[in-house]
């Protein structure tokens, strides 16, 4: 047998395992940097239409490139996995142009030559056809999903001024105060008739933030433990003569220090004195107080004392979808407000800085509200003696009304429909007026007037839907992890055909160039020269194989039987050299 001719001898060129293991590092790195890529957008916020748009073609490269990579190495693997069947078996033309084009050609699997002889290589061609199933799921593994997220950022918020008294008052003679102004008035109307706090536009529809700041409130307490802190007068004597703020209150509410007799003789169900002289003080009697009773059956009532304080007020505006909803931090009494009526008239004409005209104002706005006087006549029909029923209806209007300490003065007032304690809030009347002086002043945040005069910068927390990234990080995982252990045993089958075949070899036309040096093949080639598709029948069944040529002593294609293995030929070699020895 003809010895091989030198430069045909074995070798593997290294630039195929070179190539294999770039490539192999090259598609990890890719797969790597998809997973540190998703991970940095996870849980961030999606900016813009822009962004998203741009988010999906970095992943759909990525994944483009992990996919390209992987079916890189298969072709690689599967091109000495072709050498190596070859050098096995005897195939049809048909089947070793299958061979050849299936990892470019999907519909060579459906060739049963290919399919029952080179089971092994189909299998890399399948796995090579599928890899492109990555690209589709991986990038999907990056999604976008609306999630309420708490964000803070700074915005400027309606809040109170209460040394801003713009609008408040209308005025008699030279800037003497006479009265509440309209907007002003109008507000504490809405406060008192609704029982809420005058809701304010949303800064966003779902926020929080916090606000601190000072505003007038009332506290109402029982006569006595007044009378006990602070009985001495703050009056002129000479012009009014009560002795003590006891004799004082007394003087004004006959009724309150009345013996049962007398009660039940006037049929005195509510009366209430702001006398201008005190310091902010408005004196109150109710007829009831515990379970209603027939007037004639005796009550002593209620008696309070409500004085201005100036209060300081902590609290969190909360706001759920649009609705406001305030919950008090802190409501502290810092000082009572210790003043009486003719200084509050003048504080502009003065300038008195510890006199604001706002507390001034909302004082004379309780007045008008409280101050009544509301009998029941012998017919069990309401009297306001001495203001007449006009003046009366603001109180009627408001839930006051509905406080024990007046709708349970007598059991004759249940025809008027009264009789709903849940409308009085916290269930007593001084609760209730205090309660009412603090929703006037949390209200006060929507006053017109006031304007960019009552804004302040907070850190508000938005709890607005938002569209973030989501990353299924372990459906991602799982793709390229099987994607990558396909890959890592393929690879090692690879090299174990490559040192099998002992050189690396491609499907390249140099390739087939140097392996069809045969007179058999050129035979078959007489009238086919072009190459031209389908492959003639009477050429598409003949089997060949890879081997040693019997006639040419060297390496080739030939028909099946002139072939023998290189395996069979370099055993032969073998004895040849053992015999000349």
């Amino acid at each position: 047998m003809a010895a091989r001719p030198p430069g045909d001898a074995k070798r593997i060129a290294k630039r195929t395992p070179i190539i294999a293991v770039c490539v192999f590092l090259a598609t990890l790195g890719a797969a790597i940097g998809h997973h540190v890529y998703y991970q940095h957008l996870a849980d961030t916020e999606v900016q813009s239409e822009s962004q998203q748009a741009w988010s999906i073609r970095v992943g759909t490269l990525f994944a483009f490139l992990v996919r390209l990579g992987l079916v890189s190495l298969l072709w690689i693997v599967a091109d000495q996995q072709i050498w190596k069947t070859l050098r096995r078996k005897a195939m049809t033309l048909g089947g070793i142009n299958s061979m050849f084009g299936i990892m470019g050609d999907p519909t060579r699997l459906f060739s049963w030559d290919l399919v029952s002889r080179a089971k092994l290589l189909t299998l890399f061609a399948v796995m090579a056809w599928l890899m492109p199933l990555l690209a589709i799921f991986t990038p999907a593994t990056l999604s976008v999903q609306p999630l309420v997220k708490p964000v803070v950022e700074p915005r400027a918020v309606r809040t109170v001024n209460f040394t801003n008294s713009d609008q408040w008052a209308t005025f008699e003679g030279a800037g003497r105060i006479y009265g509440p102004g309209i907007e002003i008035s109008r507000l504490f109307t809405e406060v008192s008739s609704s029982h809420r706090v005058t809701p304010q536009p949303a800064p966003f529809p779902n926020a929080t933030y916090d606000l601190q700041f000072w505003g007038p409130s009332y506290k109402c307490e029982d006569p006595e433990a007044v009378f006990a802190r602070q009985n001495k007068p703050t009056w002129d004597l000479d012009n009014y003569n009560h002795s003590s703020l006891r004799e004082a209150f007394f003087a004004e509410l006959p009724f309150a220090a009345a013996n049962r007799s007398d009660i039940r003789a006037s049929m005195q169900l509510y009366q209430a004195a702001a006398p201008f002289y005190l310091n902010n003080m408005i004196f109150i009697f109710g007829g009831g107080g515990g379970e209603p009773t027939r007037v004639w059956a005796g009550s002593t009532g209620t008696s309070l004392i409500c004085q201005m304080y100036n209060t300081s007020y902590g609290i969190t505006m909360e706001f759920v979808n649009g609705n406001q909803t305030i919950i008090p931090r802190s409501i502290e009494y810092l000082e009572p407000q210790a003043w009486d009526s003719s200084t509050g008239a003048q504080t502009l004409l003065r300038g008195t800085e510890d006199v604001l005209p706002s507390f001034y104002i909302t004082h004379l706005l309780f007045t008008y509200l409280l101050v009544n006087n509301i009998t029941m006549g012998a017919s069990g029909t309401l009297s306001f003696p001495g203001n007449g029923g006009a003046k009366s209806i603001p109180l009627l209007q408001s839930a006051l009304i509905y406080c024990p300490e007046i709708a349970n003065a007598t059991s004759d007032l249940d025809y008027l429909g009264i009789k709903d304690p849940s409308k009085c809030r916290n269930g007593t009347l001084a609760r209730a007026i205090e309660d009412l002086s603090h929703n006037f002043t949390l209200s006060a945040m929507m006053y017109q007037h006031w304007g960019d005069n009552a804004t302040i910068m907070v850190p508000i927390t938005v709890s607005a839907p938002l569209n973030y990234y989501a990353y299924d990080m372990s459906t991602l995982m799982i793709a390229y992890g099987v994607g990558f252990g396909v890959v890592i045993v393929c690879l090692a089958w690879g090299g174990l055909v490559l040192l099998q075949n002992g050189i690396s070899s491609s499907t390249s036309f140099s390739t087939v160039m140097l392996t069809t040096r045969n007179p058999d093949l050129d035979e078959l080639a007489v009238g086919h020269w072009l190459g031209a598709k389908p492959l003639p029948e009477d050429i598409n069944g003949v089997r060949l194989r890879f081997g040693m040529l019997k006639q040419g002593g060297h390496p080739g294609f030939g028909v099946e039987g002139t072939v023998v293995s290189l395996k069979e030929s370099e055993r032969g070699e073998d004895r040849d050299v053992a015999q000349r020895f």
